[in-house]
């Protein structure tokens, strides 16, 4: 029955087994795809591990900086080169590109069983604007405002809006840490440690969003 592997599901949620977890709910939504329960439960588990695979690129991207190891002086002055640098760094790899495009599928699959779940269209919204802001900008604000429509009483999406409607001036819109260039890590005296304006994130901390 649709009912038990529900209750497994929980169950082995609470007994931290989320490989497990996220099997039966598939099993469950398999099973009896209009039952209340187990959509749920599907949307739970999988937006778990959409929000997993999102987390996972934005540090996979910030990894990516690291490996290349691009130069930049102690002072953290550009020069032209070491901007041209950085120009080329914000192009992601192919590991990163995976990488998100594994979070984006995790995030539709939520979305195909619950469509109206705000949390998987939240991140969704994250998602496409953390990837490219050029062209994931207007999708974004898309679905914000759709949702703000749909609940005026939820304060998180307004604010959300706020900071993305426009160009971050601090960050040149790249979305990197300016004091870090999106290291997670500066480097005085030689040594590397990690930046503590964004506490090693490599985020922008005006705009939040890498």
């Amino acid at each position: 029955m649709t009912s038990t592997k529900v209750d497994e599901a929980k169950a082995a949620l609470e007994r931290g087994q989320f490989d497990a977890a996220f099997r039966l709910s598939e099993e469950a939504q398999t099973e009896q795809p209009e039952d209340p329960a187990a959509r749920e439960m599907y949307a739970v588990v999988h937006l778990a591990r959409a929000i997993r695979l999102s987390d996972r690129a934005r540090e996979a991207r910030r990894q990516d900086l690291l490996r290349r190891e691009i130069e930049y002086d102690e002072e953290f002055q550009d020069s032209p080169e070491v901007a041209r640098a950085y120009d080329e760094a914000a192009q992601d790899s192919p590991e990163v590109a995976r990488a998100y495009d594994e979070a984006a599928a995790a995030i539709d699959d939520v979305l195909r069983v619950a469509p109206d779940n705000w949390k998987a269209r939240m991140l969704k919204a994250a998602l496409v604007f953390r990837r490219d802001r050029e062209s994931g900008r207007p999708q974004a604000l898309e679905i914000l405002e759709a949702l703000a429509a749909a609940d005026p009483t939820n304060k998180q999406i307004p604010f959300t809006i706020r900071k993305i409607e426009r160009p971050c001036a601090r960050c040149s819109d790249t979305g990197f840490c300016p004091h870090c260039k999106g290291r997670g890590q500066r480097r005085f005296l030689r040594m590397d440690r990690k930046c503590e304006q964004c506490y090693g994130r490599g985020i922008c901390p005006a705009c939040g969003v890498l």
